[in-house]
């Protein structure tokens, strides 16, 4: 029913710019929750009044509230994946220090075959959620 979903008006999606996609905004949110968080601890009410007036603040402000909100899509997205595909997302892509693939099918205890079709799967079920697909176009 996936494929179903992802064969868009009759062309394909190309599943490895999608994958790219997917894992870019992966790692936007990553950085976020572990560098935003220590961002937000450090900022002082006064200091935001002075740089309320500089352009640069607001470009920050804007990218901030983007990565705010890219993190509350994703986290949604992800409370819609089955356990196993969250699990893979969540240490491979959204820990501080993200795990290798081949140490990550170890400990979840999967083949590596097994482990490459789950998280092939979980991509793409986010990239749906998230509007992230790239479609492929006939030249």
């Amino acid at each position: 029913m996936l494929e179903q979903m992802l064969h868009i008006e009759g062309e394909q999606m190309d599943k490895r710019a999608t994958r790219k996609k997917v894992e870019s905004l992966l790692e936007t949110v990553r950085l976020y929750q572990t560098l935003g968080a220590v961002r937000r601890e450090n900022s002082r009410p006064h200091a935001y009044k002075v740089a309320e007036e500089s352009a640069a603040y607001k470009v920050a402000s804007t990218s901030e509230e983007q990565a705010a909100f890219l993190s509350a899509e994703v986290d949604q997205a992800l409370s819609r994946l089955d356990e196993q595909e969250r699990e893979i997302i969540r240490k491979r892509y959204l820990q501080k220090e993200k795990t290798l693939d081949y140490l990550l099918y170890f400990e979840l205890n999967l083949s590596e075959r097994t482990y490459r079709r789950v998280k092939a799967r979980a991509m793409e079920k986010l990239a749906y959620m998230l509007r992230a697909e790239v479609i492929r176009t006939s030249e």
